[in-house]
């Protein structure tokens, strides 16, 4: 009878857990369900945003377990890179140095054997300071413009835009320039989080940590720069992956601050839980994706529900290489 006890007190200490979790996620999700039993197994829920007033925003929640601890969870996800999987057509993911250097964009090169990085080179050759189809400051497009080389012109742009932002953080980050046009990264991703107020307020201390909401950060984040395919475009991006542990669980937030072209910039918000197995710990996780990009502000109707199906596609592909690396402990 002791044992019977001691199993039920497990038994109810679990479930409460799970309970706890899903009242929370219930609190500011979209996602119908979050059956950690079904999770484990390999189900990946999905909702689509709503419609936007900010034309240019798309967003996209799911849910999933990892068979790990929250800590172990959080912590591998700010740095994990998906490069090794071809799968996800990611070219070279590199972490960066703090304070960045030259270094660390050594290895910016183009397989020209491949149309995706034919695109992108064609393009950076096209690029003058009154024209480019890429996402530059007019001072970047006139020194990319007049580069020696493919690989100079990219590391030095990158390196400047990643020193400041180390320097200053988000606000630091450069507009895009557009004839009469100017974007900014920061802006754009505030407008989209600006529509999901629930989700803003669950995730307000990782927010602040990292400035994107108020003025004082307080975070020091994972920085990277990687070059993939976006679109059947290559795509260089800057971005930086934020960590903290919220009471027994953990936030976490991936923010791309430079994009070279496509999409103006997306965030990643995951709250990972606790949650018992039999007598393992294992994670629950809810991810939010958050796009701004302009070639929404021209669709609506079936082709906008397109791209939302895609969106969650590719984002459940990256879940379960993601998952695939916690299983092989890579």
């Amino acid at each position: 009878m002791r044992w019977l006890t001691i199993y039920l007190v497990l038994c109810v200490a679990a479930w409460g857990e799970e309970l706890a979790a899903v009242s929370v996620l219930k609190r500011f999700s979209d996602v119908a369900t979050a059956d950690t039993q079904r999770l484990l197994v390999g189900d990946i829920p999905s909702a689509r945003g709503g419609l936007m007033d900010f034309r240019n925003g798309i967003s996209a929640q799911l849910c999933f377990a990892v068979v790990a601890t929250p800590e172990e969870t959080a912590r591998r996800l700010q740095d994990w890179d998906p490069s090794r999987h071809e799968e996800l057509k990611v070219y070279a993911f590199h972490i960066l140095h703090n304070p960045c250097s030259p270094e660390d964009f050594a290895a910016l090169k183009l397989n020209l054997k491949q149309r995706p990085m034919k695109w992108l080179l064609d393009k950076t050759q096209a690029t003058t300071e009154r024209k480019s189809d890429l996402n530059l400051t007019r001072r970047e497009a006139r020194e990319l413009g007049g580069a020696t080389s493919f690989g100079d012109g990219w590391a030095k742009l990158l390196l400047e835009r990643a020193a400041a932002f180390q320097r200053s953080g988000i606000a630091a980050a450069a507009p895009y320039e557009f004839g009469n046009e100017s974007v900014l990264p920061a802006g754009q991703l505030r407008a989209v989080l600006a529509e999901q107020p629930r989700i803003v307020q669950e995730f307000e201390p990782i927010l602040k940590g990292s400035g994107l909401v108020g003025k004082n950060a307080s975070l020091t984040p994972v920085e990277y720069w990687s070059l993939f395919e976006a679109d059947h475009h290559a795509t260089l991006n800057l971005g930086a992956a934020y960590r903290l542990a919220v009471g027994d669980h953990y936030q976490l937030l991936d923010l791309e601050y430079y994009v070279s072209g496509d999409y103006y910039t997306s965030a990643s918000l995951y709250e990972i839980w606790p949650v018992r197995a039999g007598n393992t710990t294992v994670s629950l996780v809810w991810r939010g994706d958050f796009f701004a990009a302009p070639v929404l502000s021209f669709t609506k109707g079936t082709e906008r529900i397109a791209y939302g199906v895609l969106m969650i596609q590719e984002i459940k592909k990256e879940i379960r290489c993601f998952q695939a690396d916690m299983k092989k402990g890579q």
